[in-house]
């Protein structure tokens, strides 16, 4: 099986396994404690709440599909679409994991941005760690790195603003990496198929 498959089949079920644990009654120990050291972010809250709405679906969304227009227009069809309908199913999976999970907001701080659904897996989390990488990987897998650093901060703001746990946003993050690398795995195995033999 190929690498990133197994690695994607992994960290699906890091997620269910977290998932599950905290849905029984789990509370891991450092959630209280990271949120503390990320309430100290709340006096500059104006830039955490930007970078948090950078982060939502629609945006990331609109994203996708610019994205996708542009892989279209030089050449990379196959590209274009798995980006888009692996960035959909991903937001999409994401509603479900809620409701499977149905894990309660974090309440120790007033929440600094208007929230109406579940904690687990943070979405914003997901959806970013999914298309960045994703987008990433198509371009070129030496540059993965590149939108580490933008989605470790949106990731973050989410605690800093009080809406998400901590271990929401991992939950969310090994779920976006993983949808990340099976649409990698889908655009270079369409890749492998059409070479032609020797």
């Amino acid at each position: 099986m190929n690498t990133r498959l197994i690695a994607a089949a992994l960290l699906f079920a890091g997620v269910f396994i977290l998932g599950f644990w905290l849905k029984l009654g789990g509370h891991p120990a450092i959630d209280p404690w990271l949120s503390q050291i990320a309430s100290a972010g709340r006096d500059r809250s104006g830039f955490w709440l930007s970078l948090s709405q950078f982060g939502q679906s629609r945006v990331v969304g609109a994203l996708a599909v610019l994205a996708a227009i542009a892989l279209w227009m030089n050449g990379r069809g196959r590209a274009a679409v798995v980006l888009v309908a692996v960035v959909a199913v991903q937001i999409s999976t994401n509603a479900l994991l809620k409701l499977l999970f149905a894990r309660s907001r974090p309440d120790l701080f007033e929440h600094l941005d208007l929230v109406n659904d579940l904690s687990y897996p943070s979405g914003h989390s997901a959806q970013n760690a999914c298309f960045y990488l994703l987008l990433a990987l198509i371009l070129h897998r030496h540059t993965a790195w590149v939108g580490v650093p933008l989605l470790l901060l949106i990731g973050t703001s989410r605690v800093v603003l009080g809406v998400h746990w901590p271990s929401d946003v991992i939950g969310g993050w090994m779920e976006g990496v993983a949808f990340a690398l099976v649409g990698a795995w889908l655009v270079d195995a369409n890749v492998l198929r059409r070479r032609p033999e020797r």
